[in-house]
């Protein structure tokens, strides 16, 4: 590449000229390039020494110190300067810091294309070309160094050079081509500063030029509170006033497409990306897979429950947190949501054709791109996959050939049968002599073949490939024991935070009032309420349902029944003691791996009756908490519970048990997590500080662009959030008359 000569005008502002002399000197190669300082009769008579002496001290580099006679203003001392040299030129305000490679970057930037005719890096304050927020001034990142920062631009970026209106007069390169075809700035109009580079690459534009932003290089600009318009004098604002009349008046075209420029920010990827990256900075970064999940998270399934839990802790910690789930109104569409200690949002949505071919999905090509692109992107140091429904295999193949650890947690029965908690025509299909496994899969699926065998035989292969394997009960573990003798599973029960209640002055009642709580499907004892609201006639015993219902009927009060409809997360234990309930009912027909609104029961010290099954059986049995009856005996329901209603002995004991139980606590559960995150992170080889370009990877050379990707496929969309049109025509009325950025 040629030599370049940096031009530089100087008046006052000691300590910001100072620095960016430094930063020049550390990072510029001033044996083949040239460093031009005017000083423009600054009043500060210590800054001609202070200029003279960088000039001694580095006798070897080439610097020149120009001194003006008088005070001749900004846009007569660049051209000054642009006449001076007789190379390509780099305008730069002496309130900047450059970076790195800065020179080398936007040569290439410039050199890409023989008609760019001028080139502006980023800067966290030069309005169009501002990062991470556009059109604002913007501070370093509190956690990152100025070199740190823009090594992380460099390196994220996707170096598509931009094309813009007009650059900005912070640093702007211009090849000496243009300047001899263009001749210098326009000092007669635009003397006193303010428009004259605008109108530069205005005239560079009709010559058939473009101007570019080089959006892999970042340059620090300080700015000055004196050029806020509203610290300005009325003189000074009034010549700010005339200038934007000139140059509309001289390039109407050209203004009003920047003022469209300003409105669309077209440079809005680029500016996510920083932003994004900002957040990522530093940070240790774990995806979760899920099969089901809401941008508020407030969700009242347990494995949903569970991974917030975790993704708290996480953002105490600093560790960000993604989330990749189907979208619940079309499941071929996934979404990934990003969790850190500033932003929890959805940040990527992309759609597959996951459900065009098979009902079974060990693999998909479109899915398995869009998982590759994120791993690439991201850099993720963790997989945890807490449910595969409606995915597929392909993440831990993506995971291993990228060295990634990953985790499995098995909250159901999923990975031993499709059918999720296999319970077959009402009953646990373990319990049905009479089962017909290739029935029930083509109720479920559609398939005409017994797939369970090569099932299970994949699941197998797909589970060893995992580094840990966790259930949140003994019970689940033996359930997968018996399918998989050969896999090592850890069992890490789930956690909670105590909800305490506030007990109400009991008031005499005559009644046993019980409750069947949760979601009331099949496979969690509808059919056993419906069955004991029918044949209950007791007038003593009321029935009560807290949660939502699929069947219509359950939803209806009747003499002996009411019901209460859903709640949220952490009401169940306040409902239950302001109803007076005084027994638990929970009749799921399939062994639950672990049951939260058992626990949250357990909060309101109710008494709980269930099925000797699962995790809940064993739980009641071993905590001393409640009643079981086995899973044969539905007919011997309503009689269990009149016996647990009239034996006020064994009740009274059963309730005295609440007062020595101890709840594991969901900080014990997210201690445990954070310390297994911790420790398989310290056997990642990624670092947490690498990042790719957000929605772009790079592989052998070839860049593989999102936005290429939707054109090739149709089936991936960034969504973006967008500002309302009247807030960004405010942006554009604030930034149009400071466009130079100085």
């Amino acid at each position: 590449m040629n030599s370049v000569d940096i031009i530089v005008p100087v008046y006052n502002a000691y300590t910001y000229t100072e620095e960016c002399i430094k930063s020049i000197l550390k990072n510029t190669d001033l044996e083949k390039h040239t460093l031009v300082l005017i000083n423009d009769k600054s009043p500060d008579e210590n800054i001609l020494p202070m200029l003279q002496k960088y000039q001694k001290e580095n006798e070897g580099k080439n610097i020149v110190v120009l001194d003006n006679e008088e005070n001749m203003g900004f846009v007569k001392t660049v051209n000054k300067g642009m006449q001076y040299s007789e190379n390509d030129v780099i305008l730069l305000n002496s309130d900047t810091e450059v970076t790195k490679n800065w020179i080398e970057k936007i040569q290439a930037c410039a050199y890409s294309n023989s008609y760019i005719a001028t080139v502006t890096p980023l800067t966290n304050n030069g309005t169009i070309c501002s990062v991470p927020n556009f059109g604002i001034d913007n501070e370093i990142p509190k956690n990152m160094t100025l070199e740190q920062y823009a090594q992380m631009i460099e390196k994220i970026s996707k170096n598509r050079y931009p094309e813009l209106t007009t650059g900005n007069g912070f640093c702007m390169f211009i090849k000496r081509d243009v300047i001899t075809e263009l001749g210098i700035f326009d000092d007669e109009t635009f003397g006193k500063g303010y428009g004259e580079e605008n109108d530069f690459c205005y005239r560079a534009l009709d010559h058939g030029y473009t101007n570019v932003l080089c959006d892999n290089t970042f340059i620090y600009h300080k700015g000055t509170q004196s050029f806020k318009k509203e610290n300005l004098t009325e003189s000074r604002a009034a010549i700010i006033d005339e200038h934007m009349r000139l140059l509309r008046g001289k390039h109407p075209i050209y203004v009003v497409k920047t003022d469209e420029f300003i409105a669309n920010n077209p440079l809005r990827d680029i500016q996510e990306n920083v932003q994004l990256n900002i957040y990522l900075y530093g940070k240790k970064k774990i995806l979760y897979l899920v099969n089901e999940w809401e941008e508020n998270m407030e969700m009242t399934g347990g494995t949903s429950l569970h991974i917030k839990d975790l993704i708290l802790k996480n953002k105490e910690e600093n560790i960000a947190s993604f989330v990749l789930a189907p979208d619940k109104y079309d499941l071929s569409r996934f979404k990934l949501y990003l969790y850190t200690n500033e932003v929890g949002k959805e940040i990527i949505n992309f759609k597959t054709d996951i459900f065009q071919y098979g009902q079974i999905h060990y693999t998909n090509n479109s899915y398995r791109e869009a998982l590759e692109m994120l791993f690439d992107t991201f850099q993720f140091d963790i997989l945890h996959v807490h449910h595969f429904l409606f995915q597929t295999f392909d993440v831990i193949e993506i995971a291993k050939k990228r060295n990634i650890k990953s985790i499995i947690t098995l909250h159901d029965l999923y990975m031993s049968c499709p059918s999720i908690n296999m319970v077959y025509q009402d009953k646990f299909c373990e319990k049905d002599p009479n089962k017909d496994c290739a029935k029930c899969l083509k109720i479920r699926y559609g398939v005409n073949s017994n797939i369970l065998e090569n099932w299970r035989k994949t699941c197998e292969k797909v589970l060893k490939k995992f580094d840990k394997i966790i259930v949140p009960s003994e019970n689940t573990k033996k359930q997968f024991t018996k399918v998989y003798p050969n896999l090592e599973i850890e069992v890490v029960e789930h956690g909670v935070t105590v909800i305490p209640v506030t007990a109400k002055e009991k008031q005499e009642k005559t009644t046993f009032d019980i409750a069947f709580v949760g979601a009331m499907a099949i496979h969690k004892g509808s059919r056993v309420l419906r069955e004991l609201i029918k044949n209950c006639h007791e007038p003593n015993i009321k029935i009560h349902l807290f949660g939502k219902s699929e069947e219509e009927i359950l939803t209806k009060d009747t003499s002996n029944y009411t019901y209460h409809g859903p709640y949220t997360r952490g009401e169940l234990p306040q409902l239950l003691t302001d109803n007076q309930i005084d027994l638990v009912c929970i009749f799921a027909t399939w062994p639950e791996t672990y049951s939260y609104t058992l626990t949250e029961s357990y909060m309101a010290k109710v008494p709980v009756l269930t099925f000797d099954i699962g995790a809940v059986g064993d739980r009641v049995k071993k905590d001393q908490l409640g009643w079981v009856i086995d899973l044969e005996n539905t007919d011997k329901i309503l009689e269990k519970i009149k016996e647990i209603s009239n034996n006020k002995e064994e009740y009274s004991k059963i309730k005295s048990n609440f007062e020595k139980y101890t709840f594991k606590t969901t900080e014990e559960m997210q201690n445990y997590y954070l310390k297994m995150y911790q420790d398989i992170a310290s056997q990642t080889e990624n670092t947490g500080n690498s990042m790719y370009p957000l929605l772009a990877y790079k592989e052998k050379n070839q860049a593989f662009e999102f936005t290429t990707y939707q054109a090739m496929y149709g089936h991936v969309i960034h969504k973006y959030e967008t500002l309302r049109r009247s807030k960004l025509w405010k942006i554009a009325k604030k930034v149009k008359g400071k466009i130079k950025g100085k």
